[in-house]
């Protein structure tokens, strides 16, 4: 039998068989001279079959495939949020805070932002002041440096409630050449000591005596000139520590001379003219420290020269001063007092001396004074004056609305607050009986009482008394009383207002508008970028996609209205068309297309001749649909990138403008409110500080925002991580 037939035989028989039923040696194998193992009869998979299985992930969106992209962009989602918050307080604050903007609050001007009590140490409604000179007057007869400074205060016209004043702090006793109304004693400097109207260096310095001129001065009567004292600059030199304090080292006397001047009309032009009349030679003076007269061994007559040169013996608008010729940097006269002599009994009392002994009241007296001191508004120059400086805290909202005493506190007030049942009064007092029976107000010390009924609502800070009512008029029934108030009650307030951002100069609360003027400009940019946006792409869109001359006539267009300056435009719209929200937004839309039309063209003009773009248009799609369904969505991403930025640079311009004094008129905005207190920000800096943080966070967030936008709305990245 032929071998081939007997391993097919052989096969068919293993086949029928299981593995199971044999068990094989070499001897009862057909052929016993070969090696066979168990691993020849292995069984093997012959039917390899695959089965489809449902997809893990489902099919997904553009727009839910754009919002994951985006959420992986951590800073993107963070600018987001930070913008939304914007968006929702410029709308919610103005509505919940009830604060009005619209109107001036002028008790709660500057005041300082707020969030913690006072005495936190930071954003307290406090401010810290140093180096501010301190009234030294009050409580002279006090003997220690303790009992003096609890008496002294800073100017009660900046610092006007002592209550809100803590943690003083006196600096030791210094001289200073600086003019203060709380600083005492010093020199006054001739030559430096400047006041009325400035003369050339030809004519010299001098010194006005009298700033508030004479409005009627008759020399019918004589004025004499009796005195002239100077002091002694070697003594001022020997003050212990003070370094001459500006007085040069050469010093030297100056030639001076007293004049008489006046305001007289000019006989060719009709026009009033300053005249004078020299009364004595320059010379110097020489009698340092002592008191005899300089002037002259005698008397001068001031009346007798003046009416010599000038024929007149009645003046307005006169004056008298004291020059010094110009020869000499260092030349200088400290002059300590002038005196004078009058005929006329009612110019006794005034003119018998101008005294300089204390420079620094000098310069901040009236001549009410009887003339024992002068005022003045020009250049203010003194010698050694004595001060002390303290720094300090101020709550600027205690001085606004903390407990003050005040005068002439209406009964009528008085009455309101009974009726309302915050107080009461004895039945004694017969206030509403005689209200009633027109008869006026009676009043019995004896049996007065008044009781405080409900101390949250009450304004009054104590019970009144008998002593506090005066000016009681029984015919009238007038009747006025001094009360101590918490002011904030008065004002209509339950509870201490505090102000996070604080106040500006009006008494605006900054909060709410700041709000106010980011909605405001929100709205003007987000308007502004809408327009712009939806005409640029249209224009570009056109522009890029046809090419040819109707890209070139389009173009030369653009290039035409971009090349007028944008400040320009605005300038004009807002100069003839005032300067409201609309016209503003229509001169914002006019130029500020042109950027988004030039992206738009750079991009239709890099997708037109795409391979997808050409079979669609084999196929028979119009150029609407290439341009709506095809180009625009792969351009749109660089496109929004681009624009979405237009609305912090609108907010920008506009603050831009209002710098520039053209601003919204009548309408709250940042710019407006930059504007505003541009002045403030050496004084009270928080008032542009917190609109620059509230802009800043605008550009900052708007540059992110559009960045993650730019991603997220890009065809080319869908299904990308």
């Amino acid at each position: 039998m032929d071998s081939s037939i007997q391993e097919s035989e052989w096969g068919k028989r293993n086949s029928m068989l299981e593995e199971k039923d044999f068990e094989f040696t070499n001897e009862e194998l057909p052929h016993g001279n070969e090696e066979i193992s168990e691993k020849d009869f292995e069984l093997v998979k012959v039917d390899n079959t695959v089965h489809e299985q449902k997809f893990q992930t489902r099919p997904t969106t553009f727009l839910k495939d754009s919002l994951r992209r985006f959420s992986k962009n951590k800073s993107s989602v963070v600018a987001a949020y930070i913008l939304g918050g914007l968006l929702l307080m410029s709308f919610i604050v103005p509505i919940a805070d009830t604060s009005n903007t619209k109107v001036p609050h002028p008790n709660e001007t500057y005041l300082a932002p707020k969030l913690f009590n006072a005495g936190t140490g930071w954003w307290d409604g406090t401010e810290k002041y140093s180096k501010i000179a301190v009234d030294i007057s009050e409580m002279p007869e006090a003997t220690s440096d303790a009992e003096k400074q609890e008496h002294w205060w800073p100017s009660a016209s900046k610092f006007p409630q002592r209550s809100a004043i803590s943690k003083k702090k006196f600096t030791d006793l210094v001289y200073t050449n600086d003019a203060s109304s709380l600083g005492s004693e010093g020199y006054g400097k001739e030559g430096y000591l400047q006041f009325g109207y400035t003369r050339s260096e030809e004519v010299g310095h001098y010194v006005d005596f009298s700033t508030d001129r004479f409005a009627s001065l008759s020399l019918a009567d004589n004025i004499y000139l009796t005195t002239f004292d100077t002091y002694d600059v070697d003594k001022i030199r020997t003050i212990e520590g003070k370094d001459n304090l500006g007085l040069p080292d050469n010093y030297e006397l100056g030639q001076c001379a007293f004049y008489f001047n006046y305001v007289d009309e000019d006989t060719e032009t009709h026009e009033l003219v300053h005249k004078d009349v020299q009364i004595t030679e320059y010379k110097v003076i020489h009698n340092i420290g002592s008191a005899i007269p300089s002037v002259s061994e005698d008397k001068i007559n001031i009346s007798e020269k003046v009416k010599a040169e000038t024929g007149k013996d009645n003046f307005e608008n006169a004056y008298f001063s004291v020059r010094m010729q110009a020869d000499g940097t260092n030349k200088c006269s400290l002059i300590r007092s002038i005196t004078f002599e009058a005929e006329n009994e009612s110019y006794k009392d005034n003119f018998t001396k101008m005294s300089f002994t204390d420079a620094t009241k000098c310069m901040t007296t009236s001549k009410d004074a009887g003339f024992e001191y002068w005022s003045s508004t020009g250049i203010k120059r003194i010698y050694l004056s004595k001060a002390y400086f303290c720094s300090f805290v101020y709550d600027t909202y205690e001085a606004a609305f903390g407990v003050r005493k005040v005068q002439n506190f209406s009964i009528l007030k008085l009455l309101e607050y009974e009726s309302k049942g915050y107080l009461s009064f004895k039945d004694e007092f017969g206030f509403e009986t005689l209200m009633e029976s027109g008869n006026g107000f009676s009043f019995d010390a004896a049996h007065f009482t008044c009781k405080i009924l409900n101390a949250k609502k009450c304004p009054l800070a104590r019970p009144l008394v008998a002593e506090d009512f005066y000016n009681y008029n029984p015919d009238t029934g007038t009747l006025y009383c001094e009360a101590e108030i918490s002011y904030y009650k008065f004002l209509g307030y339950e509870t201490m207002p505090r102000y996070l951002m604080g106040t500006d100069k009006s008494g605006k609360d900054m909060f709410k508008y700041v709000f106010e003027g980011l909605r405001t400009s929100l709205l003007l940019g987000v308007l502004t970028f809408v327009v712009c946006f939806l005409f640029g792409l249209a224009w570009g869109a056109i522009s890029g996609y046809f090419g040819g001359t109707v890209d070139l006539v389009m173009e030369r267009f653009t290039d035409i209205l971009s090349g007028v300056p944008w400040i320009v435009v605005m300038t004009l719209i807002i100069i003839h068309m005032g300067s409201n929200f609309w016209t503003f937004a229509l001169a914002l839309c006019l130029t500020g297309w042109i950027g988004t039309a030039s992206t738009t063209r750079t991009q239709f003009y890099r997708f037109r001749g795409r391979e997808y773009v050409l079979a669609s248009r084999t196929l028979g799609a119009s150029d609407a649909r290439l341009i709506a369904k095809h180009i625009l969505p792969n351009a749109l991403g660089t496109i929004i990138t681009g624009s979405v930025l237009m609305i912090p640079s609108v907010i920008f311009s506009e603050a831009t403008i209002s710098y520039l004094g053209l601003g919204l008129k009548n309408v709250s905005s940042l710019g407006v409110i930059l504007s505003d207190n541009q002045s403030e920000l050496l004084t009270s800096s928080y008032l542009l500080i917190f609109p620059a943080i509230v802009i800043a966070l605008v550009m900052i967030s708007f540059n992110l925002f559009g960045n993650g936008l730019r991603d997220a709305i890009n065809p080319s990245l869908k299904g990308e991580e």
